[in-house]
């Protein structure tokens, strides 16, 4: 087997298999070991794009196979001083995770190194289209991202399930703490839904409201509905 110039991985194939392997130049440590590799045909060096992509596809099967959640972002190597860096997107830090870089490395034959990512983070950076069909608002103007809470989407009459209402970082929609100030001032005209309230038909029940078609709707206790307009509302 000969490699021209400084190369550290190489491509070559064994007598009797189909595929090529993808190998390190290492000091061969034993006979057996030995014999294999002088037997091996050489293919061609490995380019550092060739290594950097099965480098990261063996990662992510053995982050699947032990049931870890993540995304893969930016991969780097360095093949002179041997390092691979990793970056992974999550919700929350993969616990020990310098044992499971260790125990990768020893597959690897060079130091792993895990890069932790928050989901809010990574999509700002890369500006994936939001549900309003534009390029995420983290990603084009929005620098300080805003506290949302479930309590925000509930005074917005908003009761879709939970991953109708998050964004492509996964937490909830940053448009709901933009369009909070137009639902307190809403709040006040509006009496809140399932209120029991006295007109002049009688007692009512507050059965819908949709501050943004602007109206709201009472049921009498004869069970005959009607519709109000929202006093203020475009």
């Amino acid at each position: 087997m000969r490699c021209r110039g400084k190369c550290s991985y190489v491509f070559i194939r064994i007598e009797g298999e189909d595929r090529e392997r993808l190998v390190k130049i290492l000091r061969i440590r034993n006979h057996r070991q030995g014999e294999e590799l002088r037997k091996a045909q050489f293919v061609r060096e490995a380019s550092r794009k060739e290594v950097l992509r099965m480098m990261k596809n063996m990662v992510k099967g053995i982050l699947w196979e032990r049931g870890l959640n993540v995304k893969l972002g930016e991969t780097f190597i360095d093949l002179e001083k041997g390092i691979l860096t990793v970056e992974y997107i999550s919700d929350r830090p993969i616990n020990d995770v310098r044992s499971l870089a260790a125990n990768i490395a020893k597959f690897l034959h060079l130091r792993v190194e895990f890069v932790f990512v928050p989901r809010q983070r990574y999509a700002a950076r890369v500006g994936w289209l939001g549900r309003c069909g534009l390029e995420l608002c983290c990603h084009t103007w929005l620098k300080n991202v805003p506290s949302i809470t479930q309590d925000m989407a509930r005074r917005q009459y908003l009761f879709a399930a939970p991953d109708k209402l998050t964004g492509a970082c996964g937490r909830l929609l940053c448009c709901l703490a933009f369009e909070m100030p137009y639902y307190n001032e809403m709040a006040r005209r509006v009496p809140r839904l399932n209120a029991i309230i006295d007109t002049e038909r009688g007692k009512a029940k507050v059965v819908e409201v949709n501050v943004v078609a602007g109206y709201y709707v009472l049921r009498y206790e004869d069970g005959k509905k009607e519709k109000f307009k929202i006093e203020g509302a475009p």
